[in-house]
């Protein structure tokens, strides 16, 4: 388990701190919570959400249950640190914090952010379910969230706008990559490039959509059938790319159109 922030004043828990007050090790015991939390996510990377339970994971580690509970007291604590140990490994994906806020280019500072969570996001495809309902409010999520709303602030948006514009953010970027990766979280097929349980490839799926759009009566239909050919496109890294063009496109606006009552 790696705490990517800075050196310092130790970090107080959150108000939503689940874990046991307890030592990080016990006195002789052969497994500790950096382990418990390597392990989950080779667990989860290999089968998916589904197959993660504590007593699966005690046999991975070759101890028993009352073990693993004790080091994190519950299954969804050990979530919790799974899901900030892998906010940690996207934070290191854009640098290691120490390249100030460039006002000059905050946008692609914000992209490149925006592209690392999805990258992230497609490597661990059970990550953004295991983010619903989740505060994000440990050591690495914090330094995240730092660094972010640094950026925001250097590109001229007022607090109240940067700190909606950050969670906003997150929310877009969940939103599309739990789109590709649906609701099933095994890893996708080496040689498809498909999600679990989809029919066909991307490219044959737009192209039975283009065809399909295209067959559609032209005088009830013009303007699907016009755009047809459209959808045949299926090259998601470009999609994603609009995406986050047209959102950070609009939070620059409202950097330089401020109301008053947006402000503070």
């Amino acid at each position: 388990m790696t705490d990517r922030a800075a050196p310092g004043a130790p970090i107080p828990p959150s108000p939503w701190h689940r874990l046991p007050d307890r030592p990080v090790k016990r006195r002789g015991e052969p497994i500790s919570r950096e382990a418990i939390v390597a392990a989950a996510i080779r667990l989860l990377d290999a089968d998916g959400l589904a197959a993660l339970s504590m007593r699966r994971l005690a046999e991975e580690l070759g101890t028993g249950a009352a073990s693993l509970y004790w080091h994190v007291g519950s299954k969804d604590a050990l979530l919790d640190l799974v899901f900030d140990e892998l906010i940690g490994e996207g934070v290191g994906e854009f640098g290691d914090g120490t390249e100030a806020p460039d006002p000059s280019r905050w946008r692609e500072q914000l992209k490149e952010i925006a592209q690392a969570q999805r990258a992230l996001s497609l490597r661990h495809r059970y990550l953004v379910r295991i983010s619903v309902g989740r505060i994000p409010m440990g050591p690495n999520a914090l330094r995240l969230s730092e660094r972010v709303l640094a950026i925001l602030l250097a590109g001229g948006l007022p607090p109240r706008v940067a700190v909606q514009g950050y969670l906003l953010l997150v929310a877009v970027v969940n939103g599309f990559t739990m789109d590709e990766t649906g609701m099933g979280d095994a890893p996708p097929a080496p040689d498809a490039g498909t999600r679990p349980g989809d029919p066909a490839s991307p490219g044959e799926t737009g192209a039975m959509a283009r065809d399909y759009l295209a067959s559609l009566p032209a005088d009830q239909f013009p303007v699907l059938v016009s755009l047809a050919d459209e959808f045949a496109l299926t090259d998601r890294n470009e999609r994603f790319a609009i995406l986050i063009d047209t959102f950070i496109d609009g939070l620059a606006r409202r950097a330089t159109k401020v109301r008053p009552d947006e402000s503070a």
